[in-house]
Protein backbone atom coordinates (compact mmCIF):
# COMPACT_ATOMS: atom_id res chain seq x y z
CA UNK A 1 0.00 0.00 0.00
CA UNK A 2 1.38 3.38 -1.03
CA UNK A 3 0.24 6.51 0.75
CA UNK A 4 0.94 10.10 -0.18
CA UNK A 5 -0.53 13.51 0.53
CA UNK A 6 -2.66 13.16 -2.57
CA UNK A 7 -3.98 9.61 -2.42
CA UNK A 8 -3.67 6.12 -1.03
CA UNK A 9 -2.96 3.43 -3.63
CA UNK A 10 -3.73 -0.27 -3.19
CA UNK A 11 -2.39 -3.20 -5.17
CA UNK A 12 -1.73 -6.91 -4.84
CA UNK A 13 -2.43 -8.14 -1.30
CA UNK A 14 -3.01 -4.70 0.22
CA UNK A 15 -5.93 -4.37 2.63
CA UNK A 16 -8.55 -1.75 3.37
CA UNK A 17 -11.01 -1.36 6.25
CA UNK A 18 -14.46 -0.46 4.98
CA UNK A 19 -18.14 -1.23 5.48
CA UNK A 20 -21.20 0.65 4.25
CA UNK A 21 -24.53 0.34 6.06
CA UNK A 22 -27.63 2.30 6.98
CA UNK A 23 -26.36 3.02 10.48
CA UNK A 24 -23.65 5.37 9.23
CA UNK A 25 -24.42 9.12 9.34
CA UNK A 26 -23.05 9.49 5.81
CA UNK A 27 -25.27 6.73 4.35
CA UNK A 28 -26.25 7.63 0.73
CA UNK A 29 -24.41 10.99 0.83
CA UNK A 30 -22.01 9.64 -1.78
CA UNK A 31 -25.06 9.21 -4.05
CA UNK A 32 -25.77 12.95 -4.04
CA UNK A 33 -24.57 15.61 -6.49
CA UNK A 34 -22.04 13.31 -8.13
CA UNK A 35 -20.98 12.76 -11.73
CA UNK A 36 -21.46 9.09 -12.59
CA UNK A 37 -20.65 8.14 -16.16
CA UNK A 38 -22.14 4.85 -17.29
CA UNK A 39 -20.73 2.08 -19.45
CA UNK A 40 -22.85 0.08 -21.92
CA UNK A 41 -22.93 -2.81 -19.43
CA UNK A 42 -24.02 -0.46 -16.64
CA UNK A 43 -26.98 0.59 -18.77
CA UNK A 44 -27.85 -3.03 -19.57
CA UNK A 45 -27.91 -4.06 -15.91
CA UNK A 46 -29.70 -0.97 -14.64
CA UNK A 47 -32.50 -0.85 -17.20
CA UNK A 48 -33.08 -4.60 -16.80
CA UNK A 49 -33.35 -4.21 -13.03
CA UNK A 50 -35.92 -1.47 -13.57
CA UNK A 51 -37.87 -3.58 -16.06
CA UNK A 52 -37.57 -1.17 -18.95
CA UNK A 53 -35.92 -0.92 -22.33
CA UNK A 54 -32.67 0.88 -22.99
CA UNK A 55 -34.29 3.79 -24.83
CA UNK A 56 -36.69 4.50 -21.97
CA UNK A 57 -33.95 4.19 -19.38
CA UNK A 58 -31.63 6.53 -21.24
CA UNK A 59 -34.44 9.06 -21.61
CA UNK A 60 -35.63 8.93 -17.99
CA UNK A 61 -32.47 8.43 -15.99
CA UNK A 62 -29.55 9.78 -17.98
CA UNK A 63 -28.18 12.68 -19.92
CA UNK A 64 -26.89 11.13 -23.12
CA UNK A 65 -24.95 13.02 -25.75
CA UNK A 66 -21.91 13.12 -27.98
CA UNK A 67 -19.26 15.35 -26.43
CA UNK A 68 -19.14 18.65 -28.38
CA UNK A 69 -15.46 18.57 -29.23
CA UNK A 70 -14.48 14.89 -29.12
CA UNK A 71 -17.82 13.37 -30.29
CA UNK A 72 -17.27 10.54 -27.81
CA UNK A 73 -20.56 9.03 -26.51
CA UNK A 74 -21.26 10.20 -22.96
CA UNK A 75 -23.99 8.76 -20.73
CA UNK A 76 -24.29 10.50 -17.38
CA UNK A 77 -26.63 9.41 -14.59
CA UNK A 78 -29.16 12.12 -13.72
CA UNK A 79 -29.56 13.65 -10.28
CA UNK A 80 -32.82 15.06 -8.93
CA UNK A 81 -32.81 18.75 -9.97
CA UNK A 82 -34.10 19.88 -6.56
CA UNK A 83 -32.41 17.59 -4.03
CA UNK A 84 -29.43 16.62 -6.23
CA UNK A 85 -29.92 13.03 -5.05
CA UNK A 86 -29.58 10.11 -7.45
CA UNK A 87 -33.02 9.28 -8.82
CA UNK A 88 -32.53 5.63 -7.89
CA UNK A 89 -31.68 6.18 -4.22
CA UNK A 90 -34.09 6.22 -1.26
CA UNK A 91 -33.52 6.60 2.48
CA UNK A 92 -33.07 2.81 2.59
CA UNK A 93 -30.38 2.87 -0.08
CA UNK A 94 -30.13 2.07 -3.78
CA UNK A 95 -33.30 0.69 -5.41
CA UNK A 96 -31.21 -1.44 -7.77
CA UNK A 97 -28.29 -2.24 -5.47
CA UNK A 98 -27.55 -5.64 -7.02
CA UNK A 99 -27.32 -3.98 -10.44
CA UNK A 100 -25.72 -0.67 -9.47
CA UNK A 101 -23.14 0.73 -11.90
CA UNK A 102 -19.42 0.02 -11.82
CA UNK A 103 -18.48 3.36 -10.25
CA UNK A 104 -20.86 2.76 -7.33
CA UNK A 105 -19.57 -0.78 -6.81
CA UNK A 106 -16.00 0.39 -6.63
CA UNK A 107 -16.54 3.29 -4.21
CA UNK A 108 -14.52 4.33 -2.21
CA UNK A 109 -11.95 3.01 -4.70
CA UNK A 110 -11.27 3.84 -8.33
CA UNK A 111 -8.80 2.59 -10.92
CA UNK A 112 -5.38 4.16 -10.55
CA UNK A 113 -4.56 5.50 -14.04
CA UNK A 114 -0.87 5.75 -13.19
CA UNK A 115 -0.33 2.03 -12.65
CA UNK A 116 -2.36 -0.81 -14.22
CA UNK A 117 -3.73 -3.30 -11.71
CA UNK A 118 -3.74 -0.85 -8.83
CA UNK A 119 -6.53 1.20 -7.30
CA UNK A 120 -6.68 4.50 -5.46
CA UNK A 121 -8.79 5.63 -2.54
CA UNK A 122 -10.98 8.55 -3.66
CA UNK A 123 -12.71 9.31 -0.34
CA UNK A 124 -11.46 10.31 3.08
CA UNK A 125 -12.63 9.03 6.47
CA UNK A 126 -13.80 12.56 7.28
CA UNK A 127 -16.60 12.20 4.72
CA UNK A 128 -16.92 8.42 4.29
CA UNK A 129 -17.38 7.01 7.78
CA UNK A 130 -17.37 3.50 6.35
CA UNK A 131 -13.59 3.78 6.25
CA UNK A 132 -13.61 3.85 10.05
CA UNK A 133 -15.35 0.48 10.28
CA UNK A 134 -13.41 -2.56 11.50
CA UNK A 135 -14.22 -4.90 8.60
CA UNK A 136 -11.03 -5.56 6.65
CA UNK A 137 -10.71 -6.64 3.03
CA UNK A 138 -7.78 -7.47 0.81
CA UNK A 139 -8.04 -5.79 -2.56
CA UNK A 140 -8.89 -9.14 -4.17
CA UNK A 141 -11.62 -9.84 -1.60
CA UNK A 142 -13.12 -6.40 -2.10
CA UNK A 143 -13.27 -6.70 -5.88
CA UNK A 144 -14.81 -10.17 -5.61
CA UNK A 145 -17.42 -9.02 -3.07
CA UNK A 146 -18.52 -6.23 -5.38
CA UNK A 147 -19.13 -8.51 -8.37
CA UNK A 148 -16.64 -6.66 -10.52
CA UNK A 149 -15.67 -9.53 -12.87
CA UNK A 150 -18.52 -9.28 -15.44
CA UNK A 151 -18.18 -5.49 -15.50
CA UNK A 152 -14.48 -5.68 -16.22
CA UNK A 153 -15.01 -8.37 -18.88
CA UNK A 154 -17.64 -6.31 -20.70
CA UNK A 155 -15.60 -3.13 -20.38
CA UNK A 156 -12.60 -4.91 -21.91
CA UNK A 157 -14.80 -5.92 -24.87
CA UNK A 158 -16.07 -2.34 -25.18
CA UNK A 159 -12.58 -0.90 -25.15
CA UNK A 160 -11.49 -3.45 -27.75
CA UNK A 161 -13.86 -1.94 -30.33
CA UNK A 162 -12.49 1.57 -29.89
CA UNK A 163 -10.22 2.74 -32.74
CA UNK A 164 -6.60 1.69 -32.31
CA UNK A 165 -4.60 4.45 -30.70
CA UNK A 166 -7.69 6.32 -29.50
CA UNK A 167 -7.10 7.83 -26.08
CA UNK A 168 -9.62 9.13 -23.52
CA UNK A 169 -10.18 12.78 -24.37
CA UNK A 170 -9.25 12.23 -28.01
CA UNK A 171 -11.37 13.41 -30.93
CA UNK A 172 -13.38 11.07 -33.14
CA UNK A 173 -15.70 11.54 -36.09
CA UNK A 174 -19.32 12.36 -35.10
CA UNK A 175 -20.64 9.47 -37.19
CA UNK A 176 -18.26 7.17 -35.38
CA UNK A 177 -19.57 8.38 -32.04
CA UNK A 178 -23.16 7.69 -33.08
CA UNK A 179 -22.21 4.21 -34.20
CA UNK A 180 -20.56 3.42 -30.88
CA UNK A 181 -23.63 4.74 -29.04
CA UNK A 182 -25.53 1.68 -30.31
CA UNK A 183 -23.81 -0.25 -27.52
CA UNK A 184 -25.74 1.87 -25.02
CA UNK A 185 -29.13 1.79 -26.73
CA UNK A 186 -29.61 -1.89 -27.45
CA UNK A 187 -33.31 -1.36 -28.24
CA UNK A 188 -32.25 0.27 -31.49
CA UNK A 189 -29.70 -2.41 -32.25
CA UNK A 190 -32.23 -5.16 -31.50
CA UNK A 191 -34.63 -3.77 -34.11
CA UNK A 192 -31.78 -3.72 -36.62
CA UNK A 193 -30.91 -7.35 -35.88
CA UNK A 194 -34.53 -8.48 -36.24
CA UNK A 195 -34.36 -7.64 -39.96
CA UNK A 196 -33.40 -10.83 -41.87
CA UNK A 197 -31.68 -8.71 -44.54
CA UNK A 198 -29.48 -7.13 -41.87
CA UNK A 199 -28.54 -10.54 -40.48
CA UNK A 200 -27.70 -11.85 -43.94
CA UNK A 201 -25.61 -8.80 -44.81
CA UNK A 202 -23.62 -8.99 -41.58
CA UNK A 203 -23.44 -12.80 -41.50
CA UNK A 204 -25.29 -13.25 -38.22
CA UNK A 205 -26.33 -16.89 -37.93
CA UNK A 206 -29.73 -18.02 -36.69
CA UNK A 207 -28.22 -19.56 -33.52
CA UNK A 208 -26.43 -16.25 -32.81
CA UNK A 209 -29.64 -14.33 -33.43
CA UNK A 210 -31.78 -16.57 -31.24
CA UNK A 211 -29.26 -16.44 -28.40
CA UNK A 212 -29.03 -12.65 -28.61
CA UNK A 213 -32.82 -12.32 -28.50
CA UNK A 214 -32.99 -14.28 -25.25
CA UNK A 215 -29.79 -13.09 -23.56
CA UNK A 216 -29.03 -9.39 -23.01
CA UNK A 217 -25.32 -9.98 -22.54
CA UNK A 218 -25.11 -11.88 -25.84
CA UNK A 219 -26.99 -9.04 -27.56
CA UNK A 220 -24.45 -6.56 -26.20
CA UNK A 221 -21.57 -8.75 -27.36
CA UNK A 222 -23.20 -8.97 -30.80
CA UNK A 223 -23.49 -5.17 -30.85
CA UNK A 224 -19.81 -4.87 -29.99
CA UNK A 225 -18.97 -7.20 -32.89
CA UNK A 226 -21.17 -5.26 -35.32
CA UNK A 227 -19.70 -1.91 -34.26
CA UNK A 228 -16.16 -3.20 -34.61
CA UNK A 229 -16.93 -4.55 -38.07
CA UNK A 230 -18.42 -1.22 -39.15
CA UNK A 231 -15.42 0.67 -37.84
CA UNK A 232 -13.17 -1.52 -39.95
CA UNK A 233 -15.37 -1.35 -43.07
CA UNK A 234 -16.54 2.27 -43.05
CA UNK A 235 -13.72 4.03 -41.26
CA UNK A 236 -10.78 1.78 -41.99
CA UNK A 237 -10.23 1.38 -38.26
CA UNK A 238 -9.25 -1.83 -36.54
Amino acid sequence: MVESKEELVLEGGDSICFACHQGLPCFTRCCRDVNIYLTPYDVLRMRRALGMGSSEFLSRYTRSFLAKVTHVPVVQLLMDPETLNCLLVTDEGCRIYDDRPWACRMYPLDINPRKPGSYRLIAGADKCFGLKEAQSWTLKEWLSSQGIEPYERMEALYQSIMPAGFKPGGIMDAGLGKLIFLAYDLDIFMEMVKDPKFRKLHEISEPEFNEAMSNDEKLLELAFGYIKGQLEELYGLA
